[in-house]
């Protein structure tokens, strides 16, 4: 792109903020993040909190997936990545809030650790202080919620392959194998009672002996569905943080890449592998066969599983941290 076009892109940029402007106001903070949708649902932590601390605040957010925030009384205004641009017009600085939790060395495919909780990481990013609830926020509507059951007793699971999305992170995924090992305990447990529900992207591998809704549902549908469900079981992911917007338990599948002290919840049962080598960040690089996740066997999911169900009829645990 040579100057004057360079030129010609910032003035198109500056007039279409300068529209929405007109049209809305100026916000008081807009909410951006450079990373995936998961990424974004954790922007809601932030908003949550500083409307907590001034609910008079006029709240923006770019999202990929604008859906996910729909009807999140947090937010003043959710633009659509039609508007992406927003996030570097000139109009709009000094209330753009550029978060992040992690530094990305890229060439390495690998991230610093965060010291803290990442949600802690990005509230702190944003100026926050103070106690903060260390959770997601997703509304459901009534009809929505209604229409994620399709039994009473159904279980969500999502299992990621190596070919799911572009971005996916190898050192993040657990054997398909063992993972349909566990369906299969699950319904040698509880027979016809139960209802397994796949969700995820339509380039998921594909498991047996569940209701197959792998690209057929909406990001919004698939939170009903966990939301409706006893429990969800999946690896580190959107899919986690899903659940914990909707306010459904986990059984999270970690391994060593990173820890769940790291990103994860109490309220679940999260299969950590504590191996010297961990939590490493790196994205797909390994140099150990990435045992931290092949260590972890079918009998320590159904174990976790196990651990689960006797939670279930209590509170759902909220974690707290003060930054």
């Amino acid at each position: 792109m040579n100057v004057k076009e360079k030129l010609g892109l910032a003035a198109s940029i500056e007039a279409h903020a300068a529209r929405i402007i007109l049209r809305h106001g100026l916000p008081d903070a807009m909410l951006q993040f450079g990373g995936g949708i998961g990424d974004e649902l954790l922007l809601t932590t932030v908003a949550h909190e500083l409307k907590r601390r001034d609910s008079s605040l006029k709240i923006w957010q770019v999202s990929h997936s604008a859906e996910l925030l729909r009807h999140n009384q947090d937010y003043a205004k959710i633009f659509t990545w039609d508007d992406r641009y927003l996030r570097y017009a000139f109009l709009l600085r000094g209330r753009r809030r550029n978060l992040a939790y992690a530094v990305e060395r890229i060439p390495q495919k690998e991230e610093v650790p965060p010291a803290e909780h990442i949600l802690a990481v990005l509230c702190r990013n944003a100026g926050i202080s103070g106690p903060v609830a260390l959770r997601p926020y997703l509304s459901l509507t009534d009809e929505e919620i209604n229409n994620g059951i399709l039994r009473d007793f159904q279980i969500t699971v999502q299992c990621l392959g190596p070919k799911s999305f572009r971005t996916v992170m190898l050192n993040k995924l657990w054997s398909t194998e063992k993972f349909q090992h566990v369906v299969d305990s699950l319904h040698a447990v509880y027979g016809r009672g139960v209802q397994i529900i796949q969700i995820g992207g339509a380039a998921d591998p594909m498991l047996r002996g569940v209701t197959d809704l792998r690209g057929k549902t909406t990001l919004r549908e698939s939170a009903a569905l966990i939301h409706r469900s006893r429990f969800f079981i999946g690896t580190v992911g959107l899919g986690m943080h899903l659940a914990r917007a909707v306010d459904c338990r986990s059984v999270i599948i970690y391994g060593g890449r990173e820890h769940s002290w790291q990103s994860g919840y109490s309220c679940n049962e999260n299969i950590d592998s504590f191996v010297e080598c961990a939590p490493c960040w790196l994205w797909h690089d390994c140099d150990y066969e990435r045992k931290c996740m092949t260590m972890i066997s079918v009998e320590h999911v159904t174990a976790a599983v196990e651990r689960l169900i006797k939670r279930l009829d209590t509170p759902i645990e909220i974690d707290t941290v003060i930054i």
